[in-house]
């Protein structure tokens, strides 16, 4: 399947899911979220989709989905494409993310602790510098999640949080800080 038809049907996804709630009312509780996201399992930027498991719930258990893109262009610096090969001196990569998560909040009020589990569904498409065919890989990206969630009371979402993974197949630990803003409702 082609990149740009899997990076449009996953977008088509994401916004049906945020649609498929027959409401859209502001209330109290707010149990649902869209936000954007810098760095974090969206591996560069995305947007997301959250939700709480009991409908009129601001805490406990819920999950996350969403969309995210990375890209980097390089002719000096090596990388690691997903299955945790070295590509040395690479001339340009893509990645398209797709983050699945199961999460919780704790905490009273509009703040809230959050910790969450998941994997970062991942499609690679690189360059080398010396020019060979265009490479892919393809992969999942298992992580943590521990951070901290603010929701005013006009419902503005605000997230910081760190974000440890393993790659199995390449063997290395990454850790990477997220920050999102967005709206809860």
């Amino acid at each position: 399947m082609n990149i740009k038809k899997l990076a449009l049907f996953l977008s088509a996804l994401l916004v049906s899911c945020v649609f498929c709630n027959n409401s859209f009312a502001q209330s109290q509780t707010r149990s649902r979220a869209i936000y954007g996201e810098l760095l974090g399992a969206s591996q560069g930027i995305g947007f997301n989709y959250d939700a709480r498991f009991k409908k009129d719930a601001s805490d406990g258990f819920g999950w996350r989905t969403g969309l995210g893109f990375g890209y980097a262009y390089s002719s000096i610096f090596a990388a690691y494409n997903i299955d945790g090969e070295k590509i040395d001196t690479y001339n340009q990569m893509f990645r398209l993310a797709v983050p699945v998560e199961v999460n919780y909040l704790l905490g009273k009020g509009n703040s809230k602790f959050e910790a969450g589990a998941g994997a970062a569904l991942c499609a690679d498409l690189y360059t080398s510098a010396s020019g060979a065919k265009p490479a892919s890989s393809f992969g999942a990206i298992p992580y943590l999640s521990l951070g901290y969630r603010l929701v005013t009371s006009n419902g503005f979402l605000f997230r910081v949080g760190a974000l440890p993974s393993y790659n199995f197949s390449g063997g290395k630990f990454n850790f990477y800080p997220y920050l999102g803003f967005g709206w809860a409702f």
